[in-house]
């Protein structure tokens, strides 16, 4: 997350989704677990994204694990198959399986 505006969007994508199920008719009832950070490369991170974590943590609505950058989960995308049954990609599914641990009933 390097820019502030992405933090911004994400808090606003529950209100939007709820705008366009009440335009269709459709039932617009939502539970926000909180927000996933995706994509997060491993390296040194800007300040910004430093600073747009933390504002995400004290907000009560970041869900951890940060799922990281893989290049496998582009590359397989391309093949229409699934990262998790490649090594490269276990970690991508190890956080996603901890966050469905967390959110799901």
């Amino acid at each position: 997350m390097d820019d502030l505006a992405e933090l911004h969007s994400a808090y606003n994508q529950g209100a939007q989704f709820r705008r366009h199920r009440q335009q269709l008719g459709a039932p617009d009832s939502l539970t926000e677990a909180g927000i996933v950070v995706g994509g997060v490369k491993e390296t040194i991170m800007s300040r910004a994204a430093v600073a747009n974590l933390e504002e995400l943590r004290a907000s009560g609505l970041f869900l951890d694990p940060l799922i990281p950058d893989r290049a496998i989960v582009q590359e397989v995308r391309i093949s229409g198959e699934w990262y998790g049954q490649y090594r490269k990609g276990s970690r991508v599914l190890d956080a996603y399986t901890a966050i469905a641990k967390k959110v799901l009933r």
